[in-house]
């Protein structure tokens, strides 16, 4: 699994060809990557395919960021590349601006997500949070963790096709490893009727919890979904958005 999806990844490059022109330079030939890349992705059936196409604009396209430190056009291109950057990628990017003006460029939120996903990194012990039963029950991820050898926290929705689609796999891997692994769903609807709709139609055995207010999703700076995080019983992260494959390889 990529860092965001295929579908997503052209969403946002289309979102970019459509923002309000700029009149530097640098924005132009950032408009002009943007519209480059979305039409050869467009050509593109392969994922793996796309996902090479996304990596070379990512690399060209931070380039462009880190051209101009601290300009407009800086501030621009990481508010539209930020979803698709990795943890390194993103340190490198906020490092050329000031850190004092993330707020009137509306990026305040998107480093207080990259300092979130800097203290919830790889090796990093977990971070605790309340997510909520539907009946409205607090219940406190310490409880969960250590229960079984390893725990995998699912951040999802009901509106989201790609995590719809990924729960086959991970019925697959409760069905196959039960014993050592324990999931916890965690939605981020808004609409609790359509969370326990989807939880009954896609027959969810594990335990479902919604981050009402956000406090999840906040503390592991989740910016995408689907997104999970495995844990080990110790307590450990012990990797973001794990291949099921790598899930198993660990469990075997």
């Amino acid at each position: 699994m990529k860092r965001i999806s295929y579908i997503l990844c052209i969403a946002l490059l289309m979102a970019a060809c459509q923002k309000e022109s700029k009149s530097s330079k640098l924005m132009e030939d950032y408009q002009a990557l943007n519209d480059r890349v979305a039409g050869q992705l467009n050509e593109v059936n392969d994922p793996q395919v796309a996902d090479s196409i996304i990596d070379a604009f990512v690399h060209e396209a931070m380039a462009l960021q880190q051209a101009e430190p601290g300009s407009e056009a800086s501030y621009a291109i990481l508010e539209d590349i930020y979803y698709l950057l990795d943890l390194s990628q993103k340190e490198q990017a906020f490092a050329v601006l000031d850190m004092d003006s993330l707020t009137a460029h509306g990026l305040d939120k998107y480093h207080s997500a990259f300092l979130a996903e800097q203290a919830t990194m790889v090796g990093e012990p977990y971070t605790d949070f309340t997510a909520y039963t539907n009946d409205g029950e607090a219940v406190a991820l310490s409880s969960l963790v250590g229960q079984k050898d390893y725990l995998l926290i699912d951040f999802w929705a009901s509106w989201c096709g790609p995590c719809r689609r990924s729960m086959p796999e991970l019925k697959a891997l409760v069905a196959k490893f039960g014993d050592k692994l324990a999931i916890v769903g965690i939605s981020v609807d808004e609409d609790a009727e359509a969370w326990q709709k989807a939880v009954a139609d896609l027959g969810l055995t594990w335990t479902q919890l919604r981050d009402t207010n956000d406090e999840g999703s906040k503390k592991y700076g989740i910016t995408s979904i689907p997104h999970t995080v495995l844990i080990s019983r110790d307590g450990t992260i012990l990797a973001h958005n794990p291949e099921h494959e790598q899930i198993e390889q660990l469990l075997q």
